[in-house]
């Protein structure tokens, strides 16, 4: 049995898709690194570098955020 719990602070941290559709937009329009946009939203790189990996190899994944997307646009055009 385990007795030590060495996640980030103790826990795991949860984003909706929601979330990581900002975060992938952002990152998309950012002229900054990876590791620059992780530090300014202080969300571990390697979180960020998955959520990338998964946009471009899962399609279901994909179309779940670019529809966040989609809404996220449409909301700055008002």
């Amino acid at each position: 049995m385990r007795k030590l719990n060495l996640t980030r602070k103790g826990r795991r941290r949860g984003y909706s898709d929601a979330r990581i559709a900002q975060v992938l937009l952002f990152l998309d329009r950012s002229d900054k690194g990876l590791n620059r946009v992780a530090k300014e939203l202080d969300i571990p790189r390697g979180t960020i570098s998955q959520w990338k990996k998964r946009y471009l190899d899962e399609e279901e994944f994909a179309e779940r955020i670019d529809k966040l997307i989609d809404l996220e646009e449409e909301g700055r055009e008002e």
